[in-house]
């Protein structure tokens, strides 16, 4: 097991103490920047395990099964939290439901496709809209764990909440165009083809 592969099961092996931490936040209301400190170093640990990863040729197939399925692991519990949690009531209630769904569908739908590409031996890159869309989530909710600290702090997170949501949109559209060859049935090709 290679130093990035390493660093992504840190970041699985941070989520229960993030959610333990969570689970104790009744303690005092200080505790949600326990919380929401975890949350950004398992959120930075995404960046630097692809970055090693990249810039020293450590890539292999063990980090690519187990990093998205950290990343997916590791939003869908912030979601989870913001929005059971209430982070954004005050402001507007249920957006953090509205944009947890939309979130999550999204990754489904990619992740979907992913798999039906890798039927089709087609591989589909990164996309730049991607990763931009997963800064901003991880930022978002980031910021709405420490929300509890200040109302300024709520608001923000709520204005990157809805950003994060509409890149989410964004990226998963512009997934779906550039790769719509994949959508092609094996029975079209085959007739595209002749006989």
């Amino acid at each position: 097991m290679n130093l990035p592969t390493k660093i992504t099961v840190a970041r699985l092996a941070l989520i229960p103490l993030m959610i333990v931490a969570y689970c104790l936040q009744g303690l005092a209301f200080w505790v949600c920047a326990i919380t929401a400190s975890i949350f950004m170093i398992a959120g930075f640990t995404d960046f630097l395990d692809g970055y090693i990863a990249r810039k020293y040729n450590l890539v292999t197939d063990l980090g690519k099964f187990l990093d998205p399925i950290a990343d997916k692991i590791l939003v869908i519990a912030g979601l989870f939290f913001v929005t059971y949690g209430g982070y954004t009531d005050f402001i507007a209630p249920y957006v953090a439901m509205i944009c947890s769904i939309i979130i999550i569908a999204r990754e489904f739908i990619i992740g979907l496709l992913r798999q039906l590409a890798a039927l089709k031996s087609f591989v589909i890159a990164a996309d730049k809209s991607g990763k931009v869309k997963t800064v901003v989530t991880l930022s978002a909710l980031t910021t709405l764990l420490y929300s509890p600290l200040h109302e300024v702090i709520a608001w923000l997170g709520f204005a990157e909440l809805i950003l994060a949501t509409l890149l989410t949109v964004w990226s998963g559209a512009l997934y779906l165009y550039k790769n719509r060859g994949v959508f092609i049935s094996r029975d079209k090709e085959e007739k595209g083809g002749g006989v």
